[in-house]
């Protein structure tokens, strides 16, 4: 009886230990596309936040790579700027906004449906000054930003999702040749950044 016992004990501990245990990807191909429309709401003591009245704008994201929960990815958006009070910075009633980002992303599953994607990204902004809406660019102005914040997703199939995003984005120029007062005034700004739209992975 000993000896059967303890060639149970040798058996299973045989199997256990010759289990191997499933391998889990560090790094995969995972595309995801985005492209959606979106809202900013400006805010403080500045230029963009008092000067300037934001319409609806656009932007897409493309991501590659998936380490871990983590995605790589770059943005980039479009946004047309009305200026309200041309007297603040010369014979301008229009301004184009196009931003470039890089994109770090992370995959949060809430449950089967809802999945949280925080964001962190780093951008470049180029603000090109128009007298009217189809005129020539006049005036340039290159901008950098940081924002963060997070999407959510709603899964309506394997491929398809829906999501609503809200950011905030702090942008500026640290190459302004102004006085102090008027590189605070129109070479920085905050802005939230409210969007919705699709998700195709």
């Amino acid at each position: 009886m000993k000896k059967i016992f303890i060639l149970i004990i040798l058996l299973s501990s045989s199997i256990v230990f010759g289990q191997k245990e499933p391998k889990t990807k560090i790094i995969e191909f995972y595309p995801a596309f985005r492209f959606g429309f979106q809202v900013p709401i400006h805010s403080g003591n500045n230029f963009f936040a008092k000067d300037i009245n934001s319409g609806f704008g656009f932007h897409s994201t493309l991501s590659l790579v998936k380490i871990y929960n983590f995605k790589l990815g770059l943005g980039y958006e479009f946004q047309n700027l009305k200026v309200d009070n041309s007297n603040a910075i010369g014979n301008f009633d229009f301004i184009n906004s196009n931003t470039y980002q890089y994109i770090l992303e992370y995959a949060f599953p809430l449950n089967a449906k809802f999945e949280l994607n925080p964001t962190i990204s780093y951008g470049t902004c180029q603000f090109n000054y128009k007298e009217n809406y189809g005129g020539s660019i006049l005036a340039k102005q290159d901008l950098e930003e940081i924002r963060f914040g997070s999407y959510i997703n709603y899964s309506l199939n394997k491929t398809f999702a829906g999501y609503a995003g809200l950011h905030f984005s702090h942008f500026y120029n640290s190459n302004l040749v102004a006085s102090p007062e008027n590189k605070d005034y129109f070479g920085k700004g905050n802005k939230f950044v409210i969007s919705l739209g699709i998700l195709i992975h």
